[in-house]
């Protein structure tokens, strides 16, 4: 697996399940995004994915990582985009090894979920 999730803490607001962690990529990077599986943790308490929307990601690399949630826990996609030679949007990271940036950048990860009703 390319990218493994550590987990740093957990709350419940009432409504809500709040999760923070950080991410390390090894490996190799496969367009389209690389698969980022929360489902390890029951302490999260929800089986679904994180509310859209409310999952994020930084670094301090430069790289802009952007987590899109799966059907599932399990299913869960991160697309790494870095700063391209010219103006416009950022273009995705190309297929293959992680560059070191990223292999030793600092990743973290927040996101929102579902409490089990």
């Amino acid at each position: 697996m390319a990218l493994t999730f550590t987990l740093v803490d957990t709350w419940d607001d009432g409504k809500r399940i709040h999760v923070s962690g950080t991410v390390a990529a090894s490996g190799n990077y496969s367009t389209g995004g690389d698969t980022l599986d929360l489902s390890q943790f029951p302490v999260i308490g929800s089986t679904q994915a994180p509310v859209q929307g409310t999952a994020w990601m930084d670094g301090l690399a430069g790289y802009d990582y952007v987590f899109t949630p799966g059907a599932a826990q399990s299913t869960g996609k991160v697309k790494i985009f870095q700063q391209g030679s010219g103006a416009g949007a950022f273009p995705e990271l190309a297929a293959g090894a992680y560059p070191a940036a990223i292999a030793t950048d600092t990743i973290t990860f927040y996101g929102i979920f579902k409490k089990l009703q």
